[in-house]
């Protein structure tokens, strides 16, 4: 892209949504990750450093610490055990690898919508091949898609906001998984609670039952949980409950208004 692309680029209202795919490169995911993630934390545990606390459902890392994000997936999954795990929108692959690392009884796939994204986590993780894919989770529903009993994404559906997609991607995700859907997203870029509320009253989910549970993680993070069967979680009720304390960004959330006003929910005859 080149400087006046640039310019007009970030001169959008909303610039940093959706994500500019095209432009996110495997080169510049990777100088970011060496830049700012890894100068801070850890993104490859091995098992002798890392450790789960059933008693406590907590992570034990040594060294340096991981982001709070990861580290909730990570806890979250020892908790639940579920059999399988897919990742949506898998990118450098470093989560999922973890995944299998700290679990290595409990199967794992991972989708991505850029092939650049999928190369960077096979150069960086060679024992995901077969294991990845590409995947658009905002296409109509695909049989070929992996199913997983826990499905989840990580700063993903926070980008999305062209038209009703990101209805479109919790409608898939809530389908791929067979018991739990979790989010560790920017609780302020959708209005996610109200959202799956409206696409379970309109007919839009695969599950006959939805519970929505609030997690939280003991490095800070905090997500919201599907699942088809109550869990041991606080049950989440608003959107409000889920932000909790964050500062507000008044900027993101007229924009999570404005994407939940798009959605049309199930099939109403007019007056």
């Amino acid at each position: 892209m080149d400087l006046f692309g640039r310019t007009f680029y970030k001169s959008r209202k909303f610039y940093d949504d959706d994500f500019d795919w095209d432009n996110y490169t495997s080169d510049s995911y990777e100088r970011r990750l060496k830049g700012d993630v890894e100068a801070e934390f850890q993104t490859k545990i091995n098992s002798e450093d890392a450790q789960f606390d059933a008693a406590t459902g907590d992570l034990k890392l040594a060294g340096q610490p991981m982001h709070p994000n990861p580290h909730l997936i990570l806890e979250v999954i020892g908790r639940l055990k579920p059999a399988s795990v897919h990742e949506v929108g898998c990118g450098g692959g470093d989560h999922i690898a973890n995944v299998a690392r700290l679990y290595p009884d409990t199967e794992i796939t991972g989708g991505d919508r850029g092939v650049a994204q999928l190369e960077l986590a096979l150069r960086r993780h060679p024992e995901l091949k077969n294991r990845i894919g590409i995947q658009d989770i905002t296409m109509p529903w695909s049989g070929a898609w992996p199913r997983a009993d826990l499905v989840y994404s990580q700063a993903v559906l926070m980008h999305i906001h062209t038209a009703a997609s990101h209805f479109v991607a919790l409608s898939n995700m809530v389908r791929m998984s067979n018991k739990c859907v979790m989010l560790v997203e920017n609780n302020q870029c959708h209005n996610f609670a109200d959202d799956i509320t409206a696409l379970k009253a309109g007919g839009h989910l695969h599950w006959e039952d939805l519970h929505l549970h609030l997690v939280e993680g003991s490095a800070g993070a905090r997500a919201i949980l599907i699942s088809r069967a109550p869990l041991d979680y606080p049950v989440l009720h608003s959107d409000e409950q889920l932000r909790g304390d964050t500062k507000r960004s008044a900027r993101r959330l007229k924009r999570a208004a404005e994407d939940s006003s798009r959605g049309l929910f199930g099939f109403s005859k007019p007056n």
